[in-house]
Protein backbone atom coordinates (compact mmCIF):
# COMPACT_ATOMS: atom_id res chain seq x y z
CA UNK A 1 0.00 0.00 0.00
CA UNK A 2 1.53 3.59 -1.15
CA UNK A 3 2.09 5.48 2.22
CA UNK A 4 -0.39 8.17 3.53
CA UNK A 5 -0.57 11.50 5.12
CA UNK A 6 0.29 10.05 8.14
CA UNK A 7 0.32 10.82 12.29
CA UNK A 8 -0.46 11.03 15.20
CA UNK A 9 1.23 14.58 15.24
CA UNK A 10 -0.23 17.76 14.64
CA UNK A 11 2.88 19.13 13.72
CA UNK A 12 1.93 22.50 13.79
CA UNK A 13 0.55 22.49 17.47
CA UNK A 14 3.84 21.63 18.69
CA UNK A 15 6.06 24.18 18.06
CA UNK A 16 9.97 22.99 17.69
CA UNK A 17 13.11 23.64 16.37
CA UNK A 18 13.33 20.11 13.99
CA UNK A 19 12.82 19.99 10.89
CA UNK A 20 9.51 17.71 10.04
CA UNK A 21 10.05 13.95 9.62
CA UNK A 22 7.69 11.87 7.64
CA UNK A 23 6.36 8.50 9.18
CA UNK A 24 4.84 5.47 7.21
CA UNK A 25 1.39 4.47 8.21
CA UNK A 26 0.67 1.31 9.39
CA UNK A 27 0.45 -0.90 6.00
CA UNK A 28 -3.26 -2.49 6.34
CA UNK A 29 -3.77 -5.28 3.44
CA UNK A 30 -7.10 -5.36 2.55
CA UNK A 31 -7.81 -8.28 4.47
CA UNK A 32 -6.66 -6.65 7.64
CA UNK A 33 -8.93 -3.54 6.83
CA UNK A 34 -11.93 -5.97 6.50
CA UNK A 35 -11.14 -8.07 9.79
CA UNK A 36 -10.98 -4.30 11.84
CA UNK A 37 -14.26 -3.55 10.28
CA UNK A 38 -15.65 -6.61 11.33
CA UNK A 39 -14.22 -6.44 14.59
CA UNK A 40 -16.34 -3.25 15.60
CA UNK A 41 -19.72 -4.18 13.37
CA UNK A 42 -19.83 -7.52 15.26
CA UNK A 43 -17.98 -6.53 18.44
CA UNK A 44 -20.40 -4.29 19.57
CA UNK A 45 -23.32 -6.11 19.45
CA UNK A 46 -21.71 -9.20 20.73
CA UNK A 47 -20.70 -6.75 24.07
CA UNK A 48 -23.95 -5.22 24.56
CA UNK A 49 -25.91 -8.76 23.97
CA UNK A 50 -23.48 -11.16 24.76
CA UNK A 51 -23.06 -9.91 28.76
CA UNK A 52 -19.52 -10.41 30.02
CA UNK A 53 -18.50 -13.62 27.73
CA UNK A 54 -19.41 -11.67 24.99
CA UNK A 55 -17.44 -8.38 26.60
CA UNK A 56 -14.48 -10.94 27.53
CA UNK A 57 -14.75 -12.56 24.15
CA UNK A 58 -14.06 -9.26 21.89
CA UNK A 59 -11.52 -8.32 24.38
CA UNK A 60 -9.63 -11.14 23.87
CA UNK A 61 -10.23 -10.84 19.72
CA UNK A 62 -9.34 -6.98 19.65
CA UNK A 63 -6.07 -7.38 21.84
CA UNK A 64 -4.56 -10.03 19.56
CA UNK A 65 -5.83 -7.65 16.27
CA UNK A 66 -3.68 -4.64 18.11
CA UNK A 67 -0.48 -7.08 18.52
CA UNK A 68 -1.17 -8.35 14.69
CA UNK A 69 -1.10 -4.37 13.68
CA UNK A 70 1.92 -3.70 15.67
CA UNK A 71 3.94 -6.37 14.25
CA UNK A 72 2.93 -5.24 10.61
CA UNK A 73 3.64 -1.51 11.12
CA UNK A 74 7.22 0.45 10.51
CA UNK A 75 8.85 0.20 13.70
CA UNK A 76 9.06 3.54 13.88
CA UNK A 77 5.00 3.75 14.59
CA UNK A 78 5.35 1.20 17.70
CA UNK A 79 5.92 4.11 20.05
CA UNK A 80 3.37 6.22 18.86
CA UNK A 81 0.68 3.14 18.74
CA UNK A 82 1.38 2.30 22.34
CA UNK A 83 1.34 5.70 23.16
CA UNK A 84 -2.07 5.69 21.92
CA UNK A 85 -2.91 2.74 23.94
CA UNK A 86 -1.83 3.99 27.11
CA UNK A 87 -3.13 7.69 27.02
CA UNK A 88 -6.83 6.71 25.66
CA UNK A 89 -6.88 3.67 28.46
CA UNK A 90 -6.15 7.20 31.12
CA UNK A 91 -8.60 9.22 29.05
CA UNK A 92 -11.08 6.34 29.34
CA UNK A 93 -10.73 6.29 32.88
CA UNK A 94 -10.80 9.88 33.40
CA UNK A 95 -13.58 10.99 30.98
CA UNK A 96 -16.18 7.52 32.09
CA UNK A 97 -14.74 6.99 35.44
CA UNK A 98 -14.42 9.96 36.89
CA UNK A 99 -15.71 12.66 34.97
CA UNK A 100 -18.69 10.85 34.28
CA UNK A 101 -19.42 11.98 30.76
CA UNK A 102 -20.17 8.44 29.77
CA UNK A 103 -20.88 5.29 30.68
CA UNK A 104 -20.56 1.76 29.63
CA UNK A 105 -23.33 -0.96 30.08
CA UNK A 106 -21.71 -2.78 32.35
CA UNK A 107 -20.53 0.07 34.49
CA UNK A 108 -16.41 -0.94 33.53
CA UNK A 109 -14.50 0.16 30.74
CA UNK A 110 -14.86 -3.18 28.25
CA UNK A 111 -11.09 -4.29 27.94
CA UNK A 112 -11.42 -3.99 24.49
CA UNK A 113 -12.26 0.25 24.36
CA UNK A 114 -8.07 0.90 24.65
CA UNK A 115 -6.96 -1.02 21.83
CA UNK A 116 -10.00 -0.47 19.68
CA UNK A 117 -8.52 3.15 19.92
CA UNK A 118 -5.58 2.37 18.55
CA UNK A 119 -7.55 0.39 15.16
CA UNK A 120 -9.99 3.06 14.69
CA UNK A 121 -6.72 5.15 14.26
CA UNK A 122 -5.46 2.52 11.87
CA UNK A 123 -8.52 2.61 9.96
CA UNK A 124 -7.82 6.44 9.57
CA UNK A 125 -4.65 6.53 9.14
CA UNK A 126 -5.91 4.90 5.68
CA UNK A 127 -8.74 6.34 4.59
CA UNK A 128 -7.10 9.93 5.30
CA UNK A 129 -5.71 10.32 2.10
CA UNK A 130 -8.49 8.84 0.24
CA UNK A 131 -10.64 12.07 1.67
CA UNK A 132 -11.03 14.82 -0.45
CA UNK A 133 -10.34 18.42 0.05
CA UNK A 134 -13.86 19.39 -0.72
CA UNK A 135 -14.53 16.39 2.29
CA UNK A 136 -12.50 18.70 4.69
CA UNK A 137 -14.06 21.41 3.82
CA UNK A 138 -17.59 19.82 4.46
CA UNK A 139 -17.04 18.24 7.88
CA UNK A 140 -15.17 21.60 9.19
CA UNK A 141 -18.31 23.41 7.72
CA UNK A 142 -20.85 20.84 9.53
CA UNK A 143 -18.47 20.96 13.28
CA UNK A 144 -18.98 25.08 12.85
CA UNK A 145 -22.32 24.61 11.76
CA UNK A 146 -23.69 22.57 14.06
CA UNK A 147 -21.43 23.57 17.14
CA UNK A 148 -23.17 27.53 16.39
CA UNK A 149 -26.52 26.21 16.61
CA UNK A 150 -25.86 24.27 20.03
CA UNK A 151 -25.01 27.39 21.54
CA UNK A 152 -28.27 28.98 19.73
CA UNK A 153 -30.20 25.96 21.04
CA UNK A 154 -28.11 25.19 24.68
CA UNK A 155 -28.67 22.03 23.09
CA UNK A 156 -25.28 19.77 23.25
CA UNK A 157 -22.93 22.55 24.19
CA UNK A 158 -20.56 20.17 24.85
CA UNK A 159 -19.60 19.54 21.20
CA UNK A 160 -19.57 23.35 20.72
CA UNK A 161 -16.48 23.07 22.69
CA UNK A 162 -15.78 20.25 20.94
CA UNK A 163 -16.15 21.55 17.46
CA UNK A 164 -14.11 24.50 18.85
CA UNK A 165 -11.24 22.33 19.35
CA UNK A 166 -11.54 20.25 16.12
CA UNK A 167 -11.89 23.60 14.04
CA UNK A 168 -8.35 24.69 15.64
CA UNK A 169 -6.62 21.87 14.73
CA UNK A 170 -8.10 22.06 11.34
CA UNK A 171 -6.86 25.37 11.34
CA UNK A 172 -3.48 25.17 12.94
CA UNK A 173 -2.55 21.13 12.15
CA UNK A 174 -0.56 19.94 9.21
CA UNK A 175 -2.88 16.69 8.99
CA UNK A 176 -6.41 18.10 7.91
CA UNK A 177 -7.37 15.21 6.41
CA UNK A 178 -6.01 12.30 9.32
CA UNK A 179 -8.70 15.35 11.59
CA UNK A 180 -11.90 14.77 9.29
CA UNK A 181 -11.38 11.65 8.99
CA UNK A 182 -11.39 10.93 12.59
CA UNK A 183 -14.10 13.49 12.80
CA UNK A 184 -16.13 10.52 10.51
CA UNK A 185 -15.18 7.70 12.42
CA UNK A 186 -15.41 8.69 15.50
CA UNK A 187 -18.73 10.27 15.08
CA UNK A 188 -20.06 6.61 12.69
CA UNK A 189 -18.56 4.80 16.14
CA UNK A 190 -20.43 7.30 18.62
CA UNK A 191 -23.83 6.82 16.64
CA UNK A 192 -23.37 2.86 16.03
CA UNK A 193 -22.55 2.04 19.88
CA UNK A 194 -24.96 4.69 21.74
CA UNK A 195 -27.88 3.18 19.19
CA UNK A 196 -27.04 -0.73 20.34
CA UNK A 197 -26.48 0.78 24.17
CA UNK A 198 -22.86 0.03 24.63
CA UNK A 199 -22.65 3.13 26.11
CA UNK A 200 -24.60 6.35 27.26
CA UNK A 201 -23.80 10.12 27.21
CA UNK A 202 -25.10 11.89 30.14
CA UNK A 203 -27.14 14.39 29.57
CA UNK A 204 -25.67 16.96 32.11
CA UNK A 205 -22.15 17.53 31.57
CA UNK A 206 -21.03 16.91 35.12
CA UNK A 207 -19.24 20.03 37.17
CA UNK A 208 -19.74 22.63 34.08
CA UNK A 209 -22.75 24.57 32.84
CA UNK A 210 -22.67 22.24 29.33
CA UNK A 211 -25.70 19.89 27.54
CA UNK A 212 -24.75 16.78 25.87
CA UNK A 213 -26.44 14.31 23.46
CA UNK A 214 -26.52 10.95 23.15
CA UNK A 215 -23.44 10.82 21.28
CA UNK A 216 -21.84 14.56 21.30
CA UNK A 217 -22.19 15.67 17.29
CA UNK A 218 -18.57 16.76 17.75
CA UNK A 219 -16.81 14.17 19.49
CA UNK A 220 -14.31 14.49 16.96
CA UNK A 221 -12.76 17.01 18.46
CA UNK A 222 -11.75 14.90 21.36
CA UNK A 223 -9.54 12.70 19.23
CA UNK A 224 -7.25 15.86 18.10
CA UNK A 225 -6.62 16.41 21.75
CA UNK A 226 -5.34 12.50 21.66
CA UNK A 227 -2.77 13.44 18.74
CA UNK A 228 -1.58 16.14 20.59
CA UNK A 229 -0.93 14.05 24.04
CA UNK A 230 0.83 11.33 21.86
CA UNK A 231 3.16 13.40 20.16
CA UNK A 232 4.26 15.44 23.35
CA UNK A 233 4.73 11.93 24.91
CA UNK A 234 6.51 10.80 21.87
CA UNK A 235 8.71 13.66 21.51
CA UNK A 236 9.95 13.60 25.36
CA UNK A 237 10.29 9.67 25.50
CA UNK A 238 12.28 9.74 22.21
CA UNK A 239 14.47 12.72 24.03
CA UNK A 240 15.24 10.49 26.81
CA UNK A 241 15.79 7.67 25.08
CA UNK A 242 18.55 9.33 22.27
CA UNK A 243 19.02 12.07 19.77
CA UNK A 244 16.03 14.56 19.15
CA UNK A 245 16.44 13.72 15.56
CA UNK A 246 14.96 10.60 16.00
CA UNK A 247 11.38 12.15 17.50
CA UNK A 248 8.71 10.88 14.83
CA UNK A 249 6.73 14.04 13.39
CA UNK A 250 3.44 14.31 11.22
CA UNK A 251 3.59 14.88 7.60
CA UNK A 252 2.46 14.37 4.31
CA UNK A 253 3.59 11.40 2.53
CA UNK A 254 2.72 10.81 -1.07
Amino acid sequence: MAEAESGFLPARAVRSDEPPRRAPVPKLSGPMLVVIVLTFLVGLPMDRFAGMAGQLAVSVWTWILFFALLARINQTLRLPLILCLAISTLGECVLSLAWGLYTYWLQNIPPFVPPGHVLLFALGLWFAPRLPQWGVTLVATFAAAYGMAAVWTSRDTFSAAAALLFLLFIAFGTNRKLYATMFLLSLAMELYGTWLGNWVWVPQVPGVPLTSANPPLCVGGLYCALDLLVVNADRAMRRWRGPARAVVQAGSVA
